[in-house]
């Protein structure tokens, strides 16, 4: 992780500062033209030895919780990796976990990169299910809950 040191901006600082003291800087990115909205962690890994999260298609302050909560499991020993469901992370609905590969990785987060320093780190995509409890990726999945939510790795049914 990056040492904390005053040449920074004061956004720098809060990055690492979340991290050493909340043991996570949780980042929204919004949407645009060339995707959806998405909220990811930075510290994780270095904290917990957690996967850094990601989730796509959820309002900031739902992603916020959602990763609160991960947090909170992971400062407790808990760990989300590949192919696993969890049914405890959102109220009355399962998530999975799957890998998101490197490349994915250094197109969607930055400001982890920037605060790991060239250091690898790994990283889980958390998909959430839809209110028929259908994942993106199932044939009746609407399309626009498909859009919300691009599978960054592979999965499996």
């Amino acid at each position: 992780m990056r040492e904390l040191s005053d040449d920074l901006s004061p956004d720098e600082k809060k990055v690492l500062q979340d991290v050493l003291e909340e043991g996570v800087h949780i980042v929204h990115v919004p949407g645009d033209d060339e995707g959806p909205g998405f909220s990811f962690t930075i510290g994780l890994w270095f904290q917990f030895e957690q996967p850094e999260v990601i989730v796509f298609g959820l309002p900031d302050d739902v992603s916020l919780e959602l990763l609160n909560a991960v947090t909170d499991e992971a400062s407790d020993g808990k760990h989300f990796r590949d192919g696993e469901d969890h049914k405890d992370l959102l109220v009355g609905y399962k998530v999975r976990f799957l890998d998101v590969p490197k490349d994915k990785v250094v197109e969607h987060l930055g400001t982890a990169q920037w605060a790991y320093n060239g250091v690898e780190f790994p990283c889980v995509q958390l998909v959430w299910p839809d209110k028929q409890q259908r994942w993106p990726w199932d044939e009746q999945a609407r399309d626009g809950f498909r859009a919300s939510q691009p599978i960054l790795g592979t999965h499996e049914s």
